[in-house]
Parts: structure tokens; sequence; C-alpha cells
């Protein structure tokens, strides 16, 4: 599943503002040429850690899910998937603004909206072919995700990076915890560069299985 997977997100996530920021480095062809090779190092790390791969309609759309009790920024799953050469790729300042922006914002946000809850899925990529977006795959991709979650009485996790996954994720059920900006007065929002510029916002969401609405368990 690492290769079609790898490819869809490839494919899917080339024009991503927050994809787009991380590699804010390479030139545009660089950077296309270089999403497949990212993104297998990104999956294959999720993979080691026992990620849920969903596909629609012969890979048309794709999930990647990390399960609950299992971490994909894990130091030993990241090196062993060749972690470091999307370092080496992305540089020092690309490193500051994957650990420092990203991570460091939205294990904030996480921290807040899952208020204590150690077990959760969280969803790591979800994608649809550009040419089959507005059919509903996704939907049903994050449907088969939070009846898994349901069962398990655990909620789910993720970061929206566009305005129309947020809207989407919205209409699932799921909660807006925080916005975070990432590259504030350096980029626009689609991560153009931009003195003074706004910068790329995702939102921090959660969804809770039907009786953890009231938000009481920490477990």
């Amino acid at each position: 599943m690492l290769a079609p997977v790898a490819r869809l997100n490839g494919r899917v996530f080339d024009d991503d503002p927050v994809i787009t920021y991380m590699l804010l480095d390479m030139p545009k062809e660089e950077r296309l040429a270089y999403l497949p090779t990212y993104w297998s190092i990104l999956v294959k790390s999720a993979l080691l850690n026992d990620a849920l791969i969903t596909e629609a309609d012969g890979w048309k759309a794709a999930s990647v899910v990390i399960p609950p009790g299992r971490h994909v920024d894990s130091l030993w799953t990241l090196f062993y998937a060749g972690f470091a050469g999307v370092l080496w790729k992305m540089g020092a300042s690309g490193f500051k603004r994957l650990w420092s922006e990203f991570s460091g914002m939205t294990d904030n946000a996480k921290k807040i909206g899952l208020r204590g809850k150690k077990r959760y899925y969280y969803i790591f990529s979800i994608g649809t072919e550009v040419e089959h977006r507005g059919k509903g795959l996704a939907k049903a991709i994050m449907r088969e995700n939070m009846r898994k979650a349901q069962l398990e009485n655990v909620p789910i996790w993720l970061e929206a990076t566009t305005p129309n996954s947020r809207k989407l994720y919205l209409s699932m059920g799921f909660e807006e915890i925080e916005e975070v900006t990432l590259g504030k007065g350096k980029v626009d929002s689609n991560a153009n560069i931009q003195p003074g510029g706004p910068g790329v916002p995702l939102w921090g969401m959660v969804w809770w299985p039907e009786q953890e609405s009231g938000h009481t368990s920490s477990s």
C-alpha cells in the first residue's frame, strides 16, 4: 500500500499550502518532482507505527491514519523510514518550520482539544484526486474512520489545511479547536513568499464519539 498512497498524495497535495510551506526553499519544479519521495518516506514512517490505510474506488482517494497509542513523530521510525533525507532537502530553515512552527503549534492545539485524552486516532493524511472531488469519496473514507473510533470510544484528531477540507470536517461533526498560522509575516495564505503576508492557516479539529460528547473522560 505504500507506493499507491505515496503516488496519490504526491499528486493531490501538490498545491497544499502547508506542504508548500514546509518545502518553501525548493523551487516549484523541484518541489513537485520531490513530492512522491517525500510522501513515500512519510507514509513509510506512518506504516512503521501501524498506520491504517483506507482507499476508495481504486485509489481515487485514500487516508493514512495513526491508531491510538502510536505516534508518527517517533524518532526511531522517522530515522528508519529515511526522514534524514527529507531534513537534508528541507535544510535548517525547513527543519525549524516543521518542528518549531508546525509541530509546536499543532501539539499545543491538540492538548487543548483532546482534554487529556491519551488514546485517539490521528488523520495523518486524506486526499482525493482532483478530477474525482465532490463525489463523496473522502467523506466515505472518513465515515469508516469514524466508525472505528466509535467502536473503540476514542476521538479523532486532524489538522485541516484548506478552507474546503475544514468545511467538510465541520459538516461531519468535527469541532474546530484552534486556527494556527504558519509563516506569518513571511508568506501569503498559499505559501507564496510575501514579506508582511498573513501566513498559511490550518485548523486543529477533533471529533468525539457520541458517548464522549461531554468531553468528560481523561483516559
